[in-house]
């Protein structure tokens, strides 16, 4: 997508990198915790509950919304016919317009939840995970990407094998929150939460990406 020619990007590439490595210590205090959180369901409740942490983890996840817009962008993961019609100075914050707004309908849907449940310490957890997982995905992206161009990968391959990657850490992720679900709710409950804060605004994501 010629990134490499933008100015806008390579600025913004230069800043994100400045702000997160003066950031590295806060990255590498938690990562322990978000790599609990993958092994076991309990370590995204303990995660939450430590202030500092949850904190920290708030901090980073928020530094690396715009570079996992712009690994999404520099690496043709998203795609629709609108976004490559346009011009290739506006495509990057068409990306990012996009990834905010299922954020917020994310945000909107779990703020939702939790007012019917009076912001209980498990749909906080269950709710904020997603942020645990987002920077797990940043930091797999990045890594593999990396790796992949350097070793001058084909296109193709590289989209596919990170959105696999992206795929199975969404599975991962979609399987805690519902274990997250299942220690203060019923299975029937907790498919219905599932369908409705995830496959909701998962699916029209999705279907953006191909329709649009």
């Amino acid at each position: 997508m010629g990134t490499i020619d933008n100015p806008v990007f390579c600025a913004l590439a230069v800043f994100f990198t400045l702000l997160f490595l003066l950031n590295l210590k806060s990255y590498l205090k938690i990562f322990p915790s978000l790599w609990d959180c993958v092994v076991r369901w309990k370590g995204n409740l303990d995660l939450e509950n430590s202030i500092q942490l949850s904190r920290s983890r708030n901090w980073i996840a928020a530094i690396l919304f715009v570079p996992l817009c712009m690994l999404v962008y520099s690496f043709g993961m998203y795609t629709p016919e609108f976004i490559q019609d346009m011009a290739s100075d506006f495509q990057l914050a068409a990306v990012a317009g996009v990834m905010l707004v299922y954020l917020l309908l994310r945000t909107f849907l779990n703020w939702q939840l939790e007012m019917h449940n009076y912001g209980t310490s498990v749909f906080t957890a269950a709710n904020r995970s997603f942020y645990n997982y987002c920077i797990i995905l940043f930091s797999l992206l990045f890594l593999t990407g990396g790796l992949l161009t350097a070793i001058s990968c084909d296109e193709s391959i590289l989209r596919s094998i990170l959105l696999w990657e992206t795929g199975l850490t969404y599975l991962i992720y979609i399987y805690r929150r519902g274990q997250i679900f299942s220690s203060n709710c019923n299975p029937f409950s907790t498919f219905l939460y599932l369908c409705s804060l995830e496959l909701l605004p998962t699916a029209a994501l999705v279907l953006s990406a191909i329709l649009l």
